[in-house]
């Protein structure tokens, strides 16, 4: 487990709404974005680091509104100065076969690619006797602040084949007994490792791709099994559930453990970390 500073902030609950926020003076983030295909406002704020609110609001919009291809919209008040500048450079000396394409949107608005690979997928977890599957968004490794409560969206279009509204959170004597079921076989089990991942999101996008959103603080509270979502749409707030800090130092380990999933496996399973930030930096912000 990686050891971020704490970000101690009081629970929110399940049913919380994104705070508006008022629409910010013009600064070096101001510039016209002009919508591409699959675009939503939820997925334009997050690329931009700026509230869905702020967004709609600026341009006269409501959180309903649709959006055509070739639309241009303002953004103001922008963490990216210019579009450009929220796509990184890919590492030409890399060769990727990226099974999952690109059009992936970062889960938490105005977030990058950790940058501890410790927080990418492959990366040992010794305490489980297994290793990590997803990518990790921490307050100090991520761009942004992750708190308690931060909003979590869904990264592509899809259908909800879970929503943990109905949680039973870990006990001292759970863990234990799980900490001792891994240490006893070598290896993480389907079902523990399970319980290690908390209250999740999981959407369903076709193609065989599944995204979870793991260690919620809650669910969005129109998120059910079976309904549509669109990229961008919320689906939970991020917590520290299933980590074993939630029972030993709550509010420590608050972050968002995101999975790619293909088939039964995820995106970059046994790849060296180089492969692994390409492949989710080309998911992410490729063409």
């Amino acid at each position: 487990m990686p050891t971020p500073s704490p970000t101690l902030s009081p629970s929110p609950s399940a049913t919380a709404t994104i705070p508006p926020t008022a629409a910010p003076t013009a600064t070096p983030g101001d510039f016209d974005y002009t919508v591409e295909e699959g675009d939503t406002l939820g997925a334009i704020a997050g690329r931009f680091g700026i509230s869905v609110d702020t967004l709609a609001s600026t341009n006269g919009l409501t959180l309903d509104s649709l959006l055509s291809v070739g639309q241009v919209l303002r953004i103001v008040g922008s963490t990216v100065s210019q579009p450009a500048s929220a796509i990184p450079t890919l590492d030409p000396s890399i060769e990727i076969d990226n099974p999952a394409g690109s059009g992936w949107l970062i889960p938490v608005e105005g977030a990058c690619l950790p940058t501890d690979d410790n927080q990418m997928p492959n990366a040992l977890r010794d305490y489980r006797n297994g290793v990590h599957e997803g990518v990790d968004f921490f307050t100090g490794f991520a761009c942004v602040d992750v708190e308690m409560g931060t909003p979590a969206y869904a990264s592509r279009a899809g259908r909800v084949v879970r929503a943990d509204h109905i949680y039973k959170p870990l006990t001292q004597s759970e863990l234990d007994e799980l900490l001792a079921k891994v240490e006893a076989q070598g290896f993480t089990d389907t079902a523990t490792l399970d319980r290690f991942r908390g209250r999740q999101v999981w959407i369903d996008h076709g193609d065989g791709f599944v995204t979870r959103y793991s260690h919620l603080e809650g669910v969005s509270e129109d998120l059910l099994a079976g309904a549509n979502v669109e990229r961008g749409d919320l689906v939970g707030f991020i917590g520290d559930s299933g980590t074993p800090e939630a029972v030993t130092n709550p509010g420590f380990e608050n972050h968002l453990h995101f999975e790619l999933r293909i088939g039964s496996s995820f995106l970059g399973a046994g790849e060296p970390p180089e492969v692994v930030r390409a492949l989710y930096t080309d998911a992410f912000f490729g063409e």
